[in-house]
This record gives structure tokens, C-alpha cells and sequence, in this order.
């Protein structure tokens, strides 16, 4: 073993571009389409400078979820049409308008914020006008203290959808190029065999288990090296929201790892060369990220044949169970369905492509 992780780290002292490019490609690509650091809505925000519509503002301004700009009316109305995918939001006096291209949930809930907004300083602005600031200032100490206590929660919050542009971007495309790298790695066996290295290496006295534990230790720690790398660097340079499961994070990702390592080696158990195994990685990557939910939340897909066919992605596990352990803030207990498939798939898809592999080796040198 120690000598297939010598010969494998001197071939990635030789060829690192490979490793740097996913990981760098990865990085790139979450920060770019999230959107926004730390999933906050970018908001584009012109007044006609009357009193009501800069209070508007101001409260607007106070909330975390937006990154606000602030234009004037006709800078606004000029960047809406040169940038059809920025939301703009004009406040006048009584009323205002939502300027977006399309009708989105975004949309619909920014609308209800600013609603509530103007219609809480309008009740203000009665209260005042009827019995002063003093009355007013009654009013608010009797609304910091309800006469009843309200508590709201969803009768399920497992069927709640919750969106974090940030986290779906960065947990995708980690998902989906770490398929390659490790995938790429595992096929440093097929190349071993082919080349007539894998038994040479038996006539040295090292076991097949020695070979196998070697190669795929080896690859499972680049694969998992690479994911936590890019987990790092978006939670503590970035600044990700990952709602404090950062620890689970690492600890699915290394199911994950695990799961694509045993899918890569079933791969190239199937095939007779190194080309045809990366065609083939090249094609079920792409088609795993698109069902798997890598490309786009699961929650607004309307096809039932599409939604059937999740289960057949290993994106689609590590996908779910880290968004479930921070988004929706749950423990690993209750993502255990989603461990528990990458566990057992791995351990059935390695048994599988080792068993597939000797078989084909003891017929390759009978053939001889």
C-alpha cells in the first residue's frame, strides 16, 4: 500500500492541474451563480425623497436579507432594462411598485415585506396625528407586550421549502466536479491493469487487498480533501451562512466521498479502457447533477418522471441530506435515510466492481 501511495502522489506532483482545476472551477462557479455572499437578495431601491417613502427605506435597510442600492428613480428604470435579472423597488409617498421581469416566490414575498411595511407606518402616522407622539408612544409599549402570546409553525416542516441561493450553488457544483476527481483517480486502476503494472506488482508480494486498499484510500482522500477544502474556504473566508452544521457537513461529505469512489470503480469494472470510462463518467455526471438537484432545487421541478428518477443519482443523497442538516437545520439522525443509502451503496457498488474487475483480469490472462 505504501507503495501505491507513493506512486500515486508522484503522479500528482506530475499532474496537479487536474486537482486545482475542479477545486478552483468549484469555487468559482458557487460564488458567481449564488448570487450573493451570504444569500442575501440584491436589491435595487429609488424614493421620490417624501417622508413615508424614506421611512419605507430606512426599515427596509435595517433587515438582513437584503443588499441594498440606492438609485434615483430614472437610474433605476435605466439599469432594470439594461439587467433584465435585477429586482428594483420604487417607493413613493402611497404606494409602490416592484420592478422585476418575472413573478417569482422572491418576488411575491418582497411585495407582502413592503406591504406590511407601509401599512405598519401608516398606522403610526393615524395614531399620531389623532393623539400625538405621546399616544403613540403608549401604543408601541403595549404592542412590545401582547395581551396574547402567538406562536407560529408549520404543521410539517419537513414539506416547508426553503431556499438558500448561496448554499444551493456552493453544494451542487462541490457535488457534482468532486464526481470527476475522484472518478479520474479511480481510473489509475484500469490504467494499473492495462498496463500490466497491477501484476507486477502481485509478483512483488503485495495482496490484491493491499492494491485496492491503496488505490481507493488513496482517491477517497483527495476526493474528500478537495470537498472540505471548498467548505472551508466558503465558511470562513466567503462568510456562507451554514446555519452552525458545518461539522455535519464533513461528516456527509465523507459518505459522499465514499459513495462516488464505490460508483467510479463499478464504472470502469464495466469498461475495457480509460477513454471509454471517462465518456461514460462524462455523460451520468451531467445527467446525476440535473435529477440529483445539483443545478436547481428538486422543490420546483413539476415532472413526476424527473422526480422518480432522483433516486438513481448519488448527487441526489449528499445533495438532500446537506441541505436538510443546514438549511432546514436538522441532525444527522434525521438525514439518516439519505447516510445509510450512500453507506450501502457504496459497500454493494464496491463489492461489485472489485468482483466485476477479477473476473475480467483472470479471463483477460486465460485469453492469453
Amino acid at each position: 500500500m505504501k507503495g501505491t501511495w507513493i506512486a500515486r502522489l508522484q503522479n500528482l506532483k506530475r499532474k496537479p492541474l487536474i486537482l486545482i482545476s475542479m477545486t478552483i472551477m468549484t469555487i468559482i462557479f458557487a460564488y458567481v451563480l449564488s448570487g450573493s455572499v451570504g444569500s442575501k437578495l440584491s436589491l435595487l431601491i429609488a424614493t421620490d425623497e417624501s417622508k413615508m417613502s424614506k421611512e419605507v427605506l430606512e426599515r427596509i435597510q435595517i433587515e438582513e436579507d437584503y443588499a441594498i442600492t440606492v438609485l434615483s428613480e430614472q437610474e433605476l428604470q435605466d439599469t432594470i432594462k439594461e439587467k433584465r435579472d435585477t429586482i428594483g423597488v420604487l417607493l413613493n409617498e402611497k404606494t409602490y411598485s416592484v420592478l422585476a421581469d418575472t413573478e417569482s416566490d422572491v418576488v411575491r414575498n418582497l411585495s407582502l415585506n413592503v406591504e406590511t411595511i407601509y401599512n405598519e407606518l401608516a398606522f403610526q402616522y393615524q395614531i399620531i396625528d389623532v393623539g400625538g407622539e405621546s399616544k403613540w408612544e403608549e401604543v408601541e409599549k403595549g404592542l412590545e407586550n401582547p395581551a396574547f402570546q402567538i406562536k407560529e409553525s408549520s404543521m410539517d416542516e419537513s414539506k416547508v421549502f426553503r431556499y438558500d441561493g448561496a448554499l444551493q450553488s456552493l453544494f451542487g457544483f462541490m457535488l457534482y466536479f468532486v464526481f470527476y476527481t475522484i472518478s479520474i483517480n479511480v481510473q489509475f486502476i484500469l490504467e494499473d491493469k492495462r498496463s500490466g503494472v497491477w501484476n507486477r506488482l502481485k509478483l512483488a508480494s503485495i495482496s490484491r487487498f493491499q492494491l485496492y486498499f491503496g488505490h481507493l484510500s488513496f482517491s477517497y482522500l483527495i476526493g474528500l480533501v478537495q470537498m472540505l477544502l471548498v467548505i472551508f474556504v466558503f465558511r470562513f473566508i466567503v462568510g456562507t451562512n451554514m446555519y452552525g452544521g458545518l461539522w455535519k457537513v464533513s461528516v456527509i461529505c465523507s459518505f459522499y466521498v465514499l459513495l462516488v469512489m464505490a460508483f467510479s470503480l463499478f464504472v470502469i469494472s464495466l469498461v475495457k479502457t480509460v477513454s471509454q470510462s471517462s465518456v461514460i463518467i462524462s455523460l451520468l455526471s451531467v445527467a446525476f447533477a440535473m435529477i440529483g438537484g445539483a443545478y436547481w432545487p428538486l422543490e420546483i421541478v413539476q415532472s413526476e418522471g424527473l422526480l422518480a428518477m432522483k433516486w438513481l443519482s448519488p448527487i441526489y443523497y449528499g445533495m438532500e441530506a446537506l441541505k436538510r442538516v443546514t438549511i432546514y437545520g436538522e441532525t444527522l439522525s434525521d438525514v439518516w435515510t439519505y447516510v445509510s443509502m450512500m453507506l450501502l451503496l457504496g459497500v454493494i457498488l464496491l463489492a461489485v466492481g472489485i468482483t466485476l474487475l477479477e473476473k475480467r483480469t483472470e479471463r483477460y490472462h486465460s485469453s492469453e
